[in-house]
């Protein structure tokens, strides 16, 4: 799996942790909502993660944690929370290789 493309934001609350959200390119609005409950965050996580933080000059032990709930109170918004790292938003489209 390989990153596209990599869109970093400020978020409003700069006491906030970070929140990492990854999404297949080319994904469709519709199919974007039915895969929410399903995205393979364990694969992200040892395939897109590492690549992304190298990216970022994050250190490559930076802890995440990834939640259903990670952008909303209800499961519309699942990510990764990043642990000390704060007031951002990075939104991450991949490509399967």
């Amino acid at each position: 799996m390989q990153i596209a493309k990599v869109q970093v934001g400020e978020q409003e609350r700069k006491y906030s942790k970070t929140r990492i959200y990854v999404h297949p390119q080319g994904e469709t609005l519709l199919a974007n909502l039915s895969n929410r409950n399903t995205r393979p965050h364990t694969v992200y996580r040892k395939e897109v993660l590492p690549k992304l933080f190298t990216q970022l000059g994050w250190n490559p032990d930076t802890k995440v944690k990834w939640s259903q709930y990670a952008g909303c109170s209800c499961p519309c918004s699942p990510g990764f929370v990043v642990d000390n790292v704060y007031g951002r938003n990075i939104w991450v489209d991949v490509v399967d290789q």
